[in-house]
């Protein structure tokens, strides 16, 4: 893992943007996002994070594919756009699955102790992603025909 060349404060918000966790919010709140977040670049088959460990952040993919994995079973692969660690980054807990960098991956990351940080001053920061988890959820228990 290595740290990037950063785009400015106005890309970020772009991106930011552009993730469905953050889409409801306002400029305002976009900037504060993308004044705490730090760009990160993995090499292939880097770890970003491993199931079981407890550091807590949250990673939105920028650029590259990830292979997401519970136990030694592949779940999914996630490509830009995706977001990682939206669980771990609101209750604290240890990852629930391991995310590994099929190709090199860029990524925004958003340490909990920051974001717990800009929450408590923007409650409705708080509420718009809760909406979407929420949204998350329901879209995950809907059965598939």
């Amino acid at each position: 893992m290595t740290s990037p060349g950063h785009a400015s404060k106005s890309q970020i918000m772009d991106l930011l943007r552009s993730v469905p966790l953050f889409a409801a919010c306002s400029k305002r709140e976009l900037s504060l996002l993308a004044g705490i977040a730090d760009q990160l670049e993995f090499d292939s088959g880097d770890v970003i994070f491993r199931e079981g460990e407890t550091d807590v952040g949250l990673q939105v993919i920028l650029e590259g594919q990830t292979e997401v994995s519970i136990g030694d079973t592949a779940r999914r692969k996630l490509g830009p756009g995706a977001f990682l660690g939206e669980i771990a980054l609101l209750d604290g807990g240890p990852r629930s699955a391991t995310v590994t960098a099929l190709t090199p991956v860029k990524t925004l990351s958003i340490p909990a102790w920051t974001f717990n940080a800009t929450l408590k001053g923007e409650p409705a920061l708080a509420l718009k992603m809760l909406r979407e988890l929420a949204r998350r959820i329901r879209e995950s228990d809907t059965p598939t025909a």
